[in-house]
C-alpha cells in the first residue's frame, strides 16, 4: 500500500500552463479516477506523478518519498520497484511475446529468467490471456494488449498503480473488462490506483472521481462501488 500526494504541482510547456497548482491525494488502498477531455493534461499529470517527468513547480510524495528530490536514475529505480504503470495502447516491446513482456520488468529487478518466466505465466493466468503468451503484440488483439500490459504493471506487486486512458482504445464491452480486470486486482494487492480517463464507465469501477479543469482538480465524487463497500 502507499499514500500519494502531490502539493500545487504546476507543469509548463512553452507558451503554456498544463498544470496550475494542482493538489491531489490518494489513501492507501484507494482506487480514484481523474476524469477530464483529451487535452486537459491527464497523461501529464501522470508523467508527473511517477516521475517520468519533473513538474515545474510543486512536490510529489510517495509514503514519505519525494520524487521531486531525487535524481533521474534514483527514480526510475524507485518507478520499478514501487510503481506499475498502464498506458492507453500498451506500449508493449514489439520484438518481444507477451510472456517475455510481462517477465522484463521482473528481470530488470533480478529475478531469475526462471522465476521471472514462472511469475509471467502466473500473471497471465491470471489476466485469461495465457494462451497467448507466446504471441508478439502484432498477433494481439487490443484487448489483450492491455490485459498483458495489467499483468505486466502488476506481477512485481506494486504499491502505486498508476494507469492512463487505459480503456481509451477499446469497445465498450473490452472496457469494461479491463476495467474490472485492474481495479479489481490492484484491490486484492491493496495497491493504491490512479486511473485517468474521459469514461464514465470507468470511473464507476473506483471509490472515488476527480474532475481536471483549467489545470486544476476539482469535485470529490464518491461513486456507486465506494458506496457498495461502505466508503464515504
Amino acid at each position: 500500500m502507499a499514500r500519494l500526494e502531490a502539493s500545487t504541482v504546476s507543469f509548463d510547456v512553452p507558451g503554456r500552463r498544463i498544470l496550475d497548482g494542482l493538489d491531489l491525494a490518494a489513501e492507501a488502498a484507494e482506487c480514484l479516477t481523474v476524469m477530464g477531455p483529451s487535452g486537459s493534461g491527464k497523461t501529464s499529470l501522470l508523467n508527473c506523478l511517477c516521475g517520468i517527468t519533473a513538474p515545474s513547480g510543486g512536490s510529489v510524495e510517495i509514503d514519505g518519498t519525494e520524487l521531486t528530490s531525487l535524481s533521474p536514475s534514483r527514480r526510475s529505480a524507485f518507478r520499478l520497484r514501487r510503481l506499475g504503470l498502464v498506458f492507453q495502447f500498451g506500449e508493449l516491446l514489439p520484438e518481444m511475446t507477451a510472456i517475455e513482456n510481462v517477465a522484463l520488468p521482473l528481470r530488470l529487478m533480478g529475478a531469475s529468467r526462471e522465476d521471472a518466466q514462472v511469475r509471467a505465466e502466473e500473471w497471465l493466468e491470471r489476466v485469461a490471456v495465457n494462451e497467448r503468451a507466446e504471441a508478439h503484440p502484432g498477433e494481439l488483439s487490443g484487448g489483450e494488449i492491455q490485459r498483458v500490459g495489467i499483468a505486466r504493471a502488476l506481477a512485481h506487486r506494486p504499491s502505486l498503480v498508476l494507469a492512463d486512458e487505459p480503456t481509451g482504445a477499446l469497445d465498450e464491452d473490452n472496457t469494461v473488462r479491463v476495467a474490472e480486470l485492474l481495479v479489481g486486482v490492484a484491490r486484492e494487492l491493496g495497491s493504491t490506483v490512479v486511473i485517468t480517463t474521459h469514461d464514465p464507465l470507468v470511473a464507476s469501477r473506483t471509490d472515488r472521481v476527480l474532475r481536471l479543469r483549467d489545470g486544476r482538480l476539482e469535485q470529490n465524487e464518491v461513486t456507486d462501488s465506494s458506496r457498495a463497500m461502505g466508503g464515504s
